[in-house]
């Protein structure tokens, strides 16, 4: 018979587990990103210019297993609001090796290509801002609209394996950091 005290050990066991594994995801990510040639902020530039637009969403996403370089993934919404691109940037060229149609999603909806325009910080910026706050990389990037202003979440990841959530107001100050 399984008691409460055994469950709870269990969960807790589960719990370190999962957390050690994150720390070590983003120990890789930040060393897989430490050897790359582009930047977050350079790819979301390579996309933006290929988009003719702004920014949204970008991410380093790893390959499966995480030992070699992965990609860049922005998604750029048009300048006419009309179409959202995912483009997919190499880390060590800075080419894009992939360009596809993205469905609409709620999010990107709600934000109009005026609100992006009309923000005083861009994403890239947000990015900045975020990896001078925490000291690390950042490896995710969304952007959002808190009320009737547009907000910024940047995952950062450290050299010692933790990762930082922060949130960047359109001014371009640091809402918050977890």
């Amino acid at each position: 018979m399984i008691t409460k005290a055994t469950a709870l050990l269990a969960a807790l066991a589960l719990g370190g587990a999962v957390s050690a594994s994150q720390a070590a995801n983003a120990a890789r990510e930040d060393h897989n990103l430490s050897e790359a040639k582009v930047s977050l902020t350079q790819a979301i530039g390579i996309a933006e210019k290929q988009g003719s637009g702004q920014a949204v969403d970008a991410d380093y996403a790893a390959k499966h297993g995480g030992k070699e370089m992965g990609h860049y993934a922005i998604k750029v919404l048009s300048s006419d609001g009309k179409k959202l691109t995912k483009y997919e940037v190499d880390p060590m060229s800075g080419k894009i090796t992939e360009a596809s149609n993205e469905a609409f999603e709620k999010v990107f909806t709600r934000i109009k290509p005026t609100d992006l325009q009309n923000a005083p910080t861009s994403l890239k910026s947000a990015i900045s801002t975020a990896e001078s706050q925490s000291g690390g990389k950042a490896v995710d990037a969304d952007t959002d609209k808190s009320g009737d202003t547009v907000r910024y979440t940047v995952k950062v990841a450290r050299a010692d394996g933790t990762t930082e959530k922060v949130k960047v107001n359109s001014d371009g100050k640091v809402a918050s950091a977890k």
